[in-house]
C-alpha cells in the first residue's frame, strides 16, 4: 500500500517521501521502499495435488448502476465455463447509467439502447443458465460473490421474475479464499492485484467476462497451491466460505471499533438481505 509517513528506503536506504513509496508488511513490521526497491510478492508454488480446481467450473461476474446490490440496476453479465465456453447479456435496464459507475465498466446509456435486451427477458435467461448449473451441481465462481448473487435476486423480485434456490448453490469466491490463505496479508485484495500476485490473466478489468474468467482462474490457482483447500469438496467448501466470512468481517468489525470508525460489516454470505450503509463522508476536507 502507499505509505503514509516518511521513512528510509528498506532496500537502499535513502529517503522515501510521504506518499511516494510503499509501506510493506513483512512479519508483522511495516517497512517503507521506493516503488522500484519493493519486494515482489511470490505465492507458493502450484502443487500436484489434486481437488475441485480440476473439475468443471462457471465464472460469473455482473455490472450495475451501483455498488449498492440491493439498489444496482445490472447492465451486463456473464457466465464463463471452464472449458471455454461462455454467454453474455447486455442489458438495458430502462434507467439512466451514472456517470461514475460508466467510468468503470464503460457501458453508457446510448450503448444498451442501442445493443442492450429488454431487462426482464435477459434477466430470466442468466436466472434459468444459473439455476440449471445450480441443479446440475456444477459451482458458480464469483469474486466477492455477495455482490453478483444479490443484485441478481434483487432484480428478479424488482421484475417479477422466478428467484434462483440460492440455498442448493455452490459458490466458490476467491476472495474469501484468498483471504483464508494470506491472514497477514497487506495492501489492495482488489481482483487486479490478486490475479498479479496468483499468476492469473486479467485481459480488461470490470468487463463481466473477462472478470468471470479472472476469478475463475483465480480460485484454481488458488486451489492449485493450498491442497487444504483443493481438498476439501466443493458443497462442503461453500459452507466453509460462510463461516470464513463471518469470521473475517467480524475481525474487520473489531478494527474499525478500535479505531473509531462508524461503519458496519455485512456479516451475511452469498446473499445479502440488509442494504450496505453508505460510508461516512469525512467531516473536514481531505488535504
Amino acid at each position: 500500500m502507499i505509505n503514509k509517513f516518511p521513512g528510509s528506503c528498506g532496500e537502499c536506504h535513502d529517503r522515501v517521501a510521504a506518499g511516494a513509496g510503499q509501506a510493506v508488511n513483512q512479519d508483522g513490521r511495516w517497512r517503507t521502499y521506493h516503488n522500484e526497491c519493493a519486494p515482489r510478492r511470490v505465492a507458493p508454488p502450484r502443487g500436484g495435488h489434486g481437488g475441485w480446481h480440476e473439475l468443471p467450473l462457471v465464472g460469473f461476474d455482473l455490472e450495475g448502476t451501483s455498488t449498492q446490490p440491493l439498489q444496482t440496476r445490472i447492465v451486463s453479465a456473464a457466465l464463463v465455463h471452464s472449458d471455454g465456453r461462455r454467454s453474455d447479456w447486455l442489458i438495458d435496464p430502462a434507467v439512466p447509467i451514472p456517470a461514475d459507475a460508466t467510468a468503470v465498466h464503460g457501458i453508457t446509456d446510448e450503448h444498451v439502447r442501442r445493443h442492450g435486451r429488454p431487462a426482464a427477458v435477459a434477466l430470466a435467461e442468466l436466472a434459468t443458465a444459473i439455476s440449471k448449473l445450480i441443479a446440475d451441481a456444477t459451482p458458480l465462481v464469483a469474486f466477492c460473490a455477495q455482490y453478483d448473487v444479490t443484485a441478481l435476486a434483487a432484480e428478479l423480485t424488482r421484475h417479477g421474475l422466478p428467484p434462483v434456490d440460492w440455498d442448493r448453490a455452490i459458490i466458490i469466491d476467491p476472495s474469501i479464499l484468498h483471504r483464508e490463505v494470506e491472514p497477514r496479508w497487506s495492501g489492495s485484495r482488489q481482483l487486479g492485484e490478486l490475479c498479479g500476485y496468483y499468476e492469473v490473466t486479467l485481459a480488461n478489468a470490470h468487463d463481466a467476462a473477462a472478470d468471470a474468467q479472472a476469478a475463475l482462474e483465480l480460485a484454481r490457482s488458488i486451489a492449485a497451491r493450498h491442497p487444504h483447500i483443493a481438498g476439501l469438496p466443493p458443497a462442503q467448501l461453500h459452507g466453509r466460505q460462510i463461516e470464513w466470512f463471518a469470521a473475517q468481517g467480524r475481525d474487520l468489525q473489531a478494527f474499525f471499533d478500535r479505531k473509531g470508525r462508524r461503519e458496519t460489516v455485512s456479516l451475511e454470505w452469498p446473499l445479502e438481505t440488509a442494504p450496505r450503509p453508505e460510508r461516512p463522508r469525512p467531516t473536514t476536507p481531505p488535504t
